[in-house]
């Protein structure tokens, strides 16, 4: 193991298919305690290795990743709620580990309902729907915990003001289409700034701003649809990934958007939109891509704004 992933200031660890443990670094073994384990077990508490494996199998064959799945470790100094994603590698499982303040009720619950099964289950048969009643609740515990986590993963990628997806997603969004684009698939992203928008703060106060930028991303959504994906880039710039889109299509799309801005009925102050437009271009990164698009974006600034500015 490299010595700097060994002393990352996260846990990680390599299982196999059988969950035995291949490698684990030192700061893993720091905040645990255990030296050499050889299973992921070892690790971990008693509800929370019921939890791992009633989650963890079936998600990681379907889906090849496991994404912020929450665990209880054991270490020297008692249980250590964790964050745990994972990915599947040549048939290795490789998984970072970051240690948590709070786990949250959840497991405790089903910690209680666990023992109190078990218990009823040892007495008499005359116990079995109580147990039945038991483990209904458990399986319900544990559907909790997954709309949970598909609840806290949504949120990590919503712009908590606008309701946008945020630039977390766009960043996400754009390292898979830089893959499809460098393999032909045509891709282009708009950068949209409201025109004046300081005057809007100024004028009409920071609340009345703060409903312009909800209002534009909703038409946003209506005019974009299902044809792109809508983010809010910080302030009151946002970016548009139109996939299948050349340059042509783009700038008329960007062209579009601005007319339809104008001629809005707005609830609270109108407002007009400048965007620039850029296709992906070969040997383009991320940051290259975007740069471009708001260099255009600028010059339709330049150009007397409300208008769309791209290269064909």
């Amino acid at each position: 193991m490299e010595q700097q992933l060994d002393r990352a200031p996260c846990g990680y660890l390599v299982l196999d298919g059988d969950l035995r443990i291949v490698e684990i670094n030192s700061t893993l073994r720091n905040l645990t305690g255990v030296e050499n384990p050889q299973h992921i077990h070892e690790l971990q508490t008693i509800a929370s290795r019921m939890y791992f494996q009633t989650y963890f199998t079936p998600s990681i064959k379907m889906h090849g990743t496991v994404n912020e799945m929450f665990l209880t470790l054991k270490s020297t100094t008692g249980s250590m709620p964790a964050l745990m994603n994972v990915v599947e590698r040549d048939g290795f499982y490789e998984c970072a580990v970051i240690q948590m303040s709070v786990r949250g009720e959840y497991e405790k619950e089903l910690l209680l309902a666990k023992r109190t099964a078990e218990k009823i289950n040892s007495e008499t048969a005359d116990a079995y729907e109580k147990l039945q009643t038991l483990m209904n609740e458990v399986e319900n515990k544990q559907q909790e915990l997954l709309a949970l986590n598909l609840e806290l993963q949504q949120l990590a990628i919503t712009d908590s003001l606008t309701g946008s997806k945020n630039r977390r997603y766009l960043e996400e969004r754009l390292t898979h289409f830089l893959v499809q684009a460098e393999k032909g698939r045509e891709v282009t992203v708009l950068i949209l700034d409201i025109d004046h928008f300081k005057r809007v703060n100024d004028t009409h106060g920071h609340h009345i701003g703060d409903a312009v930028l909800k209002e534009l991303a909703r038409r946003l959504e209506e005019v974009v649809g299902s044809t792109g994906i809508v983010t809010r880039f910080g302030g009151e710039e946002f970016v548009i990934i139109m996939p299948d889109v050349g340059a042509k299509e783009g700038l008329a799309k960007g062209n579009a958007i601005c007319k339809y801005m104008e001629s809005a009925n707005w609830i609270n102050v109108p407002v007009t939109v400048s965007i620039g437009v850029a296709v992906y271009m070969p040997g383009d990164e991320i940051s290259s891509w975007l740069s471009r698009a708001d260099s255009y974006l600028y010059k339709a600034k330049a150009g007397g704004r409300n208008c769309a500015y791209g290269l064909i």
